[in-house]
């Protein structure tokens, strides 16, 4: 019988979002970057820091606690005036239990999902209720991989191997649909002529264009001008 765990592959809007890392080594560096990159409100509870964690925390962008984790400190958190909540805390939005330490991490997994909150434990994905993929951007474009627990460095070969593939050119190709597709929402209301006028974006040459550096931003008149174009083509 097969244990591979079939995850639900999601992409959550981390902005101002309190989020808690436990630990204070490379791995929380990591997962730090990466939190606060997406807009997270970030606190790490641990004794010691690495050197750039310190340098995030000295320009306020991390929270500290420099001390040892404690029972509780997931949802019993006192929130500054400003944020305090009819019961005086609230729980965070999502946990990383990144310390040397298992019985810690496992102390800080259970609590968490005790109160429902999605935790990541390093190096024991069966404790954790979610995984953090590879993930390669390109401006607006995400592409995530996950390889549901056959090892991170198959993982990273596969995301090395897709990153080869798209270049630097998807993400003027990404922004220029997504412009369309706003210009697109506002002018049009009827929703089939939407999905109909999306799908005629997709046969533009637009991302060979940028390939063969021939490419030019549309202005707003130009994008008009083409929606204009084809609904005519389109005989609504």
């Amino acid at each position: 019988m097969s244990d591979s765990i079939h995850y639900l592959p999601i992409m959550l809007d981390c902005r101002d979002q309190d989020c808690l890392i436990v630990g204070g080594g490379k791995v929380a560096e990591r997962k730090s970057i990466s939190l606060l990159q997406a807009g997270a409100v970030l606190t790490i509870i641990s004794p010691t820091v690495t050197p750039k964690l310190q340098q995030l925390v000295d320009q306020q962008q991390i929270r500290w606690h420099d001390r040892e984790y404690q029972s509780g400190d997931i949802a019993n958190r006192v929130l500054s005036d400003e944020k305090l909540s009819e019961f005086g805390y609230r729980p965070y939005f999502l946990v990383h239990a990144a310390t040397s330490v298992p019985e810690v991490n496992n102390q800080v997994a259970n609590e968490a999902r005790s109160y429902r909150i999605p935790v990541n434990v390093a190096h024991q994905r069966e404790q954790s209720t979610f995984i953090n993929p590879n993930v390669i951007r390109r401006g607006r474009l995400t592409i995530a991989v996950a390889t549901s627990g056959a090892g991170p460095l198959a993982g990273r070969q596969i995301a090395k191997e897709i990153n080869q593939h798209f270049g630097n050119e998807y993400e003027m190709y990404i922004d220029f649909l997504y412009h369309l597709r706003e210009k697109i929402a506002t002018q049009v209301s009827d929703e089939s002529l939407r999905k109909s006028l999306l799908h005629q974006a997709m046969s533009l040459s637009i991302l060979e264009d940028i390939r063969q550096g021939v490419f030019e931003p549309w202005s707003e008149q130009q994008i008009q001008h083409w929606i204009n174009q084809s609904i005519e083509q389109l005989d609504y």
